[in-house]
């Protein structure tokens, strides 16, 4: 696969501080996994370009701050977003418990984008205060596909930014065709 995409789409990952929204973009990008956190100010900035339906897709990462100081920033990064990711702490019930403020965030800047819910820190079973249930119910009521993750072990991780390139795929395809 060569460098140079065809497409580029904008996706953000949003969530309570934490949740483990860097690691996920990080693990998806460069393959790494940092033990130490040092929250997000404002927003990081990831790439990796994916194959989806024959097409070389740049996929940018719009890692976005999750604590409260900087929501007065946050919904200008938004802007332009092709996709979303919410992520939650499956060992934090109050981060599962915000999940609506997260997409009603993603909501009013960006109407109609494709939303993965993901619950994260999986290798946290142990410690696990939100049951997969509970997740599953979520995504239900807000139409949205869920998967749990680990950034840590390297769960689901792919699967989650390629399952959501392929919804944006197709959401512009069935636009483009309809132009036709």
């Amino acid at each position: 696969m060569a460098d140079i995409a065809d497409i580029v789409y904008k996706i953000i990952v949003v969530g309570d501080a934490e949740v483990g929204k860097t690691a996920l973009a990080r693990r998806f990008t460069i393959d790494q996994f940092d033990e130490s956190y040092m929250f997000t100010l404002g927003v990081d900035f990831f790439s990796k370009v994916i194959e989806v339906k024959d097409s070389s897709i740049k996929i940018v990462i719009y890692d976005t701050a999750g604590q409260e100081k900087f929501d007065f920033i946050r919904g200008l990064y938004f802007e332009g977003a092709a996709g979303a990711v919410v992520a939650y702490d499956i060992t934090n019930r109050q981060s599962f418990e915000r999940v609506g403020y997260w997409i009603q965030q993603v909501y009013q800047h960006c109407k109609g984008i494709p939303i993965e819910l993901v619950a994260t820190k999986l290798d946290l079973e142990d410690q696990r205060a939100v049951t997969t249930k509970e997740g599953e119910k979520r995504a239900k009521q807000d139409k949205m596909n869920f998967i749990e993750s680990s950034s840590k072990e390297s769960i689901h991780v792919t699967d989650i930014f390629q399952r959501l390139s392929e919804r944006i795929w197709e959401k512009y395809e069935k636009v483009a065709s309809s132009r036709d």
